[in-house]
């Protein structure tokens, strides 16, 4: 007959009758390992993914899983088929429910406790035992595994585990009186509503147990011990039909003080037993099994747990977890990592945060509590789901100290976490103290400021607030809602002066919105009024402030008016001069309209670099300057710089894209164009399309429109035309920014002409520009476009007159009838504000002289838009605008090509300069068409270049022109490959 699962075989006795009846064959000769021997059954055990050591451990031992021991009986039923032999069995205990393999692998009188307890349940009986054991002993492996054997076999059980202060959990009512007897009464009742009719009690007692601050007591009111309280209480009070066990550190000198009921005391596995557990459990080798017994120690828990957790088991009991003062310590230390990490909250902890928090290294911790993380220092560390379940049971003294840790960290990218951990500690004044020393990190708060809104109070919740609202608004996030939320807190306080600084804030909102009256009447509010006319000096800093910042709007109300003088005056005022940076970024930007550049560049200077986001808007805004001005070298190099001090500050997307637009326009100023549409792809990824019904199109419409004549540069009109399409689509939508918006679709329009005269003149959109000579209907159209845009121009503000200007020279040189054109040049003339565009101006007349045939003329316009270039920045190091070089160099070969070879040898000499390089072959396709029109072109070549000229012949002369002098073609010197 064969072994069953429902019999343990004597396994001894099973192996000397195999080995006795196999077939001498079988057994093998020489040095081969004989069959059915433990070497043998080690190397089959393994050989069927079972650990070898297990085949000792069930043998001799009666230790081992069983998955492992039914591999073996498996094993044993194939030699005993071949031998002819029943396989004998024994009449043991029956093994239809064996322990679990925590107690199989780990001592016998925890095996014996679960056996003997389990049996009386399920004989229908209420069987009554106590177990004890020091920590580690494996009172809850015990528990854990009764637990789950009575809930598979649908009986119904219940666990308390009493540890520490217990009143909250047993539901613990407020005693009539002091008197020990009453205190006693009630602990008694609080025991008595835990107890089931029937079923099963499994209990777990800790010596630490209390009761709302009081100890124990028995029913006489005497303190007795955590065990004795349990006997009484729970074991002796218990239903007749109800089982329980009782799980206690030990029993103290008092006894139990009842009729003591059966009492096994669990040992700690040994450091063998300890070994093998892990060995079999976790697949390791001894070494490393050694190792983790040595941190873990021979604690049955923490084995158990780490078993359990190495194998992504999660479903730990969070109790029973925070028992361990390693885990409690590592639970408290997390948490607060966790509410401090709110910045990044899908990032895993770098291991200096964790450091921190743990106020040790992580390391230090033993193997149980380090498996509850996971990940490395190179790649951070993550909590484990047991872990983050975990925090649920920690109360805030549990991480109180590191909060502290995190609040004390003083790194630059420990920030953030300082900032949330000062809030989670709810110290306000610190967190205000710190922000009034770093003004820049308000960039963290807004996550925060909820939790501020709701917890600060005073003058201390002022103070953030305005922090808050001052980072929205200088990102130009007026309609967040969090700026909103502080604003209206801010007109909640109780101090005037403070209220009347949020409804300067306000009128901001309304200006950045194009609301113009509704800034104004924020401005004509009695408290912002009074602060404006006090004729006593304003001490309160938040007057000080309001009053400077009212100042600012002033002059961005008289400066959108087109009354520059009353914003200078405003931006002048003594009082503005407390805005700090802003101040001196305003008192640029409308030195900057009023054409007082050099001041302009003087106070963008002065913004220092100590304020991240506004010395990056003046960097920009002097990047802009420095191309209008014709230094377009300077002004990528303020751009460039403008873009990695956004970064640094955390600029918003729309920002840092702007910027990132405007250096791919001073690229293409330059002639970098591939590098240019690079940058200007960088800019649009960081503003995709925005599907939303009502998302304000104007920022990606601004970005696509600055890249029309990009496209246009890299010879593309066709899609320029239809990014063009793509821009005013998006204009076309509900803005808050009306003005804005008109003035784009004007831009916008102004750059289809563009298209359409560069498509008409057959080039590429880039320095130097001819005129025609000859009309084409693309030039007839960019013509009408240009026409219509300039009757309905306005010269209202600065950027208008700029736009009047470009519109002006692109309409002349759309134009093939020089006279027509020389009228254009007048009136872009007559609006020229400063040296470059007097020079661009000169030189477009130039140009037009030289169509004409005048070019006496001709040359008198290009030698002052000459000495014009020459004047754009004196004192720099900037090198004068290369394209309009490369235009004034192709004009003055063009008036001089009767020289012959002495002419181009000349224009060589002067593109030799590396800044022209990306406009060299430009200008020989110019003036090549310019040796065409003369007719006497090849002689000129055959002097300059002799046989290489020769070879090619074949080309129209303006083409050899450019390959020869431009470096695209070299005559070969040898054999080439097939």
């Amino acid at each position: 007959m064969g072994a069953t699962l429902g019999t343990i075989l004597d396994y001894k006795a099973v192996l000397a009758d195999l080995r006795a009846h196999l077939p001498p064959q079988a057994g093998g000769g020489g040095m081969a390992v004989r069959r059915g021997s433990l070497r043998w059954l080690e190397t089959e055990m393994r050989a069927r993914g079972a650990g070898g050591a297990a085949v000792r451990n069930i043998i001799y031992r009666d230790i081992g899983t069983v998955a492992d021991r039914e591999i073996l009986r498996v094993i044993l039923t194939e030699l005993a088929v071949e031998a002819g032999r029943p396989l004998p069995e024994t009449s043991l205990v029956s093994s239809s429910s064996p322990p679990p393999a925590e107690l199989e692998l780990l001592g016998r009188s925890k095996k014996r406790a679960y056996r003997q307890f389990l049996a009386g349940v399920r004989a229908g009986r209420a069987p009554r035992l106590i177990v004890t054991g020091r920590a580690g002993a494996g009172k809850t492996v015990l528990l854990d595994s009764l637990d789950a054997a009575l809930r598979e076999a649908g009986l119904p059980v219940k666990r308390l585990f009493l540890s520490g202060e217990v009143g909250e959990l047993l539901g613990l009512e407020a005693a009539p009186g002091t008197a020990y007897a009453q205190l006693a009464a009630a602990q008694m009742e609080a025991a008595r509503r835990q107890l089931p009719a029937s079923g099963t009690l499994l209990v777990r007692v800790t010596d630490d147990l209390g009761f709302a601050g009081g100890p124990p007591r028995s029913a006489d009111g005497s303190v007795i011990s955590p065990a004795r309280w349990a006997a009484e209480h729970l074991l002796a009070a218990a239903p007749p039909e109800l089982a329980v066990l009782l799980a206690l550190e030990k029993v103290s000198a008092d006894g139990l003080g009842l009729p003591q009921p059966e009492t096994i005391a669990l040992h700690p596995p040994t450091p063998a037993e300890a070994r093998g557990y892990l060995m079999a459990r976790l697949s390791i080798a001894r070494a490393e099994a050694d190792a983790l017994v040595a941190e873990t120690g021979r604690h049955l828990d923490r084995l158990s747990l780490l078993v359990r957790l190495r194998g992504g088991q999660t479903d730990a009991d969070v109790p029973e977890l925070l028992t361990d003062p390693d885990i409690r310590r590592l639970a408290g230390a997390t948490a607060a990592l966790d509410l401090s990490s709110v910045h990044s909250p899908a990032l895993p902890w770098p291991p200096e945060l964790l450091r921190a928090a743990l106020g040790t290294e992580f390391r230090q911790l033993p193997p149980h509590a380090r498996a509850l993380l996971a990940g490395s220092d190179a790649l951070g560390w993550t909590p484990t789901p047991a872990l983050r379940a975990a925090w649920n049971g920690m109360e805030a003294k549990d991480r109180t100290g590191a909060l502290r840790r995190l609040a004390a960290l003083t790194a630059e990218g420990g920030r953030p976490v300082r900032l949330a951990a000062l809030t989670a500690l709810k110290d306000w004044a610190a967190l205000a103290a710190h922000i009034r020393a770093q003004p820049d990190d308000a960039r963290w708060l807004p996550l925060l400021w909820p939790s501020i809104r709701h917890g600060a109070v005073g003058e201390t919740r002022d103070d953030l607030a305005g922090a808050v609202v001052r980072h929205h608004a200088g990102r130009g996030d007026y309609h967040d809602s969090g700026l909103r939320d502080a604003l209206f807190t801010l007109l909640e306080a109780t101090r005037p002066p403070v209220r009347a600084w949020a409804r300067v804030k306000l009128a901001e909102s309304s200006l950045e919105a194009g609301n113009m009256a509704a800034a104004a009447e924020q401005l004509a509010h009695p408290e912002v009024s009074a602060l404006l006319s006090s004729a006593l000096p304003v001490r309160d800093a938040w007057a000080v402030t309001a009053c400077a910042d009212a100042l600012l709007v002033q002059a961005a109300l008289a400066r959108w008016a087109g009354d520059l003088e009353a914003a200078t005056r405003a931006v002048m005022d003594p009082r503005a001069a407390v805005g700090g940076p802003r101040a001196g970024l305003w008192r640029g930007l409308i030195a900057k309209d009023a054409g007082r550049w050099d001041e302009a560049l003087g106070a963008l200077a002065s913004v220092p670099p100590s304020s991240p986001l506004l010395s990056a808007r003046a960097r920009y805004q002097e990047g802009d300057l420095r191309l209008r001005l014709g230094q377009p070298a300077a002004a990528l190099a303020a751009l460039r710089d403008a873009v990695i001090r956004l970064e640094a500050a955390g600029a918003s997307d729309e920002e840092r894209a702007r910027v990132l637009a405007r250096s791919a326009t001073a690229l293409r100023r330059l002639g970098l164009v591939e590098e240019a549409h690079a940058t200007l792809k960088l800019a649009l990824a960081l503003l995709p399309p925005d599907p939303r019904r009502h998302a304000d199109g104007v920022p990606r419409a601004r970005l696509l429109s600055e890249g029309i004549p990009l496209l246009l540069a890299l010879g593309r009109p066709n899609d320029a035309l239809a990014a063009s399409a793509q821009a005013l689509a998006l204009l076309t939508g509900r803005s808050a920014r009306p003005a804005e918006v008109q003035y784009r679709q004007r831009r916008t329009h102004y750059r289809v002409a563009l298209a359409y005269l560069t498509r008409g003149l057959g080039g590429a959109y880039l320095q130097p520009l001819l005129g025609p000579l000859r009309d084409h209907p693309d030039l007839q159209q960019a013509r009408a476009l240009l026409d219509g845009l300039i009757a309905e121009a306005t010269t209202g503000s600065d950027r208008d007159s700029i736009l009047l200007f470009d519109m002006h020279l692109s309409r002349a040189l759309a134009e093939p009838h020089p006279a027509a054109a020389l009228d254009c040049v007048a009136r872009a003339l007559a609006l020229a504000a400063h040296p470059y565009e007097q020079a661009q101006a000169r030189a477009m007349r130039a140009e037009v002289q030289w169509r004409a045939g005048r070019p006496a003329e001709a040359l008198a316009d290009l030698n002052r838009a000459h000495a014009l270039l020459r004047r754009v920045q004196p004192g720099l190091d900037d090198q004068p605008d290369p394209g309009l070089q490369a235009q004034l160099l192709t004009l003055e070969a063009a008036m001089t090509i009767g020289d012959g070879p002495q002419t181009i040898r000349w224009l060589r000499a002067a593109l030799a300069d590396s800044a022209l390089a990306p406009f060299r072959a430009g200008v020989w396709r110019a003036l090549g068409r310019v040796l065409e029109a003369g007719g006497d072109a090849w002689p000129l070549l055959h002097s300059l270049h002799g046989p290489r000229a020769d070879a090619l012949a074949h080309l129209r002369p303006g083409d050899a022109l450019w390959l020869l002098e431009g470096g695209e073609w070299k005559s070969p010197t040898g054999p080439s490959l097939p």
